[in-house]
């Protein structure tokens, strides 16, 4: 579960996440759902810039 911020990445249960989305519309799970997938590829991509700017510091370093 993702609210945002870089540093905020809270995991929930199953049973957690049937309760926090349970009061939701159709849409509004839809587009909750959509923005957390969106987070996560946000989050996977600044993880891999990081990784390939690291590995590019190394190769300076050589």
């Amino acid at each position: 579960m993702f609210f945002g911020k870089r540093d905020k990445d809270v995991r929930l249960t199953d049973k957690e996440y049937k309760n926090l989305v349970k009061g939701m519309s159709s849409k509004e799970r839809r587009d909750f759902d959509r923005r957390q997938d969106q987070l996560r590829r946000e989050r996977e991509e600044d993880r891999l810039l990081g990784w390939l700017e690291f590995e590019d510091e190394l190769d300076e370093d050589s």
